[in-house]
């Protein structure tokens, strides 16, 4: 069998054509099933960085290998066609070296592994995934001010980004079309004066997403993204940008998300929509933290962590 522009894969259950650089995902098959990771924090060679700066950070120096592990593995034992991993891809975008330079080493390492993986791979920004590392004589500090050159950055490197940061994708299974919808919600702050609140996607983006919304009236959306709409103790802040969109939607199901590194599932219902977000732990504290997502013409059916067995079952009728 011959390759379409990146990868096909023929099995018992069906054919799974991935058209990479389009935003369709075929499937002739009765269920697709993918693998959600969250937060792997991935570092290459440590050594490299300042030593103040890397003995703060070496709780994630090994994570490399565990990773690769579960792509060479957990996909063919699931059946799972695809992963995709919601933001935190690496420990941070920037760091400091031992030469006191500022090098985005990591970003370039992630994503000359990554080509080498035959999983096919989709991925959000987080908030490391932004963020400078720099060692200031006594502490560690960490700054998201130079995000749009960590962004250009990823453009450049991985191919899921290649015409930025946010993105859809569309899979058929039966007479029911999914839209995938991939947004960048890596900013963790906002300034004091600011009407918004995390998680924040840009005006831009905001508009993308609704737009996605209108042109695809009959699809089912999934939304995946890093930072959960309760990132933080505090609970829910209606005014964030995403919920301002998602919540008049009612074709919306899921949401997926990490973040918080912990796993958890919570309903969210509006007058006008009513979806799940499920948070995925994190991959770099422990390598059992994956989910196993089946989408069947009816329903879409969410794993506990760790496994196959299904926690989640969502009605998309």
């Amino acid at each position: 069998m011959k390759k379409v522009n990146g990868f096909i894969r023929a099995g018992i259950t069906g054919i799974f054509v991935f058209l990479f650089g389009t935003s369709t995902l075929l499937a002739q098959s009765d269920t697709l099933s993918f693998l959600h990771v969250s937060d792997i924090h991935l570092i290459f060679d440590l050594e490299k960085f300042q030593p103040n700066l890397a003995e703060t950070r070496k709780h994630y120096a090994n994570g490399v290998e565990p990773f690769k592990n579960l792509l060479t593995k957990v996909p063919a034992q699931t059946g799972a066609e695809f992963v995709v991993v919601t933001g935190d891809l690496v420990d941070f975008s920037e760091g400091e070296t031992t030469e006191g330079e500022m090098s985005g080493w990591l970003v370039d390492q992630f994503a000359q592994t990554m080509k080498k993986q035959k999983t096919p791979l989709y991925f959000t920004l987080g908030n490391h995934d932004v963020a400078a590392y720099s060692w200031d004589g006594s502490s560690r500090v960490s700054s998201q001010e130079n995000a749009g050159k960590s962004r250009a950055h990823w453009i450049r490197s991985v191919n899921c980004f290649s015409k930025g940061t946010y993105y859809s994708r569309t899979v058929n299974v039966g007479k029911t079309t999914y839209q995938l919808i991939f947004l960048d919600n890596s900013y963790n702050t906002v300034r004091e004066n600011e009407s918004v609140s995390v998680p924040y996607i840009s005006r831009e983006q905001q508009q993308w997403l609704e737009a996605r919304f209108a042109d695809s009236p009959n699809d089912v959306e999934i939304v995946l993204m890093h930072i959960p709409m309760n990132p933080g103790t505090k609970g829910f802040a209606e005014n964030n940008s995403v919920f301002s969109v998602v919540s008049r939607q009612n074709s919306l199901k899921l949401i997926l998300v990490g973040h918080n590194h912990r796993n958890e599932m919570k309903e969210f219902q509006t007058s006008e929509s009513y979806f799940y977000q499920v948070q995925t732990g994190a991959f770099a504290q422990n390598p059992e933290n994956w989910r196993l997502i089946r989408l069947t013409e009816d329903n879409i059916l969410v794993s506990s962590p760790g496994n196959t067995k299904n926690e989640l079952t969502i009605s998309v009728k």
